[in-house]
Order: structure tokens, then C-alpha cells, then sequence
């Protein structure tokens, strides 16, 4: 298996099952807990993770395939995507307000089906046959209330504004995208207002 990218919770590596291209996300260990609590705790993670990507397709968003499921071994397996993430897409300005209209329509999609992402940002949204295919739910959680949208939506915004500070257009368009496709857009954009005007008072 070649190693492809590692993070703080989990290493990427690509390898071959049946004959095609596969991704394999493996979470790792956390040295600084008891071995069995973090074994069990990481299995659990991984049937989240799995049971939010299975929902989100439900809701008619595009994520990778999940091949194979091993949470005793920490280890999802995943269909390759083939293609480019939004973050370079949008480096090179084409159709930047097109695709983040649908990146916007995306994440209206997600919150509509009560599901947070955890980790929205531009290098988790592949292009992929001129579609967006969302990736990576590790962090992702079922929403208990209007601020974990909020919360959700501020961590993307946030992330996009320092990556892509040239373009703030886009995160109109974006934000104008969600707003129309989620019946409670506006009530998120309010929430997201006032949680950011606690952190200017602090």
C-alpha cells in the first residue's frame, strides 16, 4: 500500500481490491489513552463514519463508494476518485462562482438530513467529472442543535476566507446557494452572526 496522506486522526493509502484503485483510511491510536478504551472508542468512530457517508448519499450527495468496513482493524476502505480538490479549482479562478453555488447546495443537503461535516473546507470537495464529490466525514456527528449548523458552516467559511481570500465573491455565491436550498439557512446565517460577535467581545 503506498501512503498517501497522513493527519492527525487517520493515514490515506492507495492500494488495489478487485482489480481497481481503492483508498484505505486507517485511524490511528492514540498513545496518551488506555488501549482498550481507544480501540473501542475508534471503532465506534468508524461505524459513525460510515453510517453519515450512507446517510449523506441518502440525501443525494455524491461520496466516495465504501467498498469494505473494519473497525475492529480501523479501516474503511473507499472507491478511488479520480480528480481535482475545489481548493485547486478555485486557485485558478474558472467557473469559481459555478462551483461553489453547488459546494453551497452541498452542504444545504447535508444539514437538511441533521447531518455536521466536522471539516468543511476546500480540500475536502473533489471535482470530479464536473460534479463535487464530498470527502472525509471523521470528524462528522449528528446535529443536536441550530449552532452545530452554525458552527459547521463558520468553520467552512473561515477556512475559505484565509485560502481563498481573493475571491470573496465566491463565498457569496456559496452562501446565497445554502441559504435557498435549506429552510433554515437564514436562521444558521443569524446564529453564525452572533456566535462571531461573541468572539469580537471576547
Amino acid at each position: 500500500m503506498q501512503l498517501i496522506s497522513q493527519g492527525a486522526e487517520a493515514k490515506l493509502f492507495k492500494t488495489e481490491y478487485l482489480g481497481n484503485a481503492v483508498i484505505v483510511k486507517e485511524r490511528q491510536p492514540k498513545k496518551y489513552r488506555n488501549p482498550k478504551l481507544d480501540s473501542r472508542i475508534i471503532a465506534e468512530r468508524t461505524k459513525t463514519e460510515c453510517s453519515l457517508i450512507r446517510a449523506a448519499q441518502k440525501a443525494g450527495i455524491r461520496t466516495p463508494l465504501i467498498l469494505k468496513a473494519e473497525p475492529k482493524e480501523n479501516k474503511i476502505w473507499f472507491e478511488f476518485i479520480e480528480g481535482k480538490s475545489l481548493k485547486k479549482t478555485l486557485s485558478e479562478k474558472t467557473k469559481a462562482k459555478k462551483f461553489c453555488e453547488e459546494a453551497g447546495k452541498i452542504v444545504a443537503k447535508l444539514h437538511s438530513a441533521g447531518i455536521i461535516h466536522g471539516d468543511l473546507t476546500t480540500s475536502n470537495i473533489m471535482l470530479h467529472n464536473e460534479g463535487l464529490v464530498l470527502l472525509d466525514f471523521g470528524l462528522g456527528k449528528h446535529a443536536q442543535k441550530m449552532e452545530d449548523y452554525a458552527v459547521d458552516l463558520l468553520v467552512f467559511k473561515k477556512t475559505f476566507m484565509a485560502t481563498h481570500f481573493e475571491i470573496p465573491a465566491a463565498w457569496k455565491a456559496l452562501e446565497n446557494a445554502y441559504i435557498k436550498a435549506f429552510s433554515q439557512g437564514n436562521a444558521v446565517l443569524s446564529q453564525i452572526q452572533k456566535i462571531e460577535a461573541r468572539a469580537r467581545y471576547y
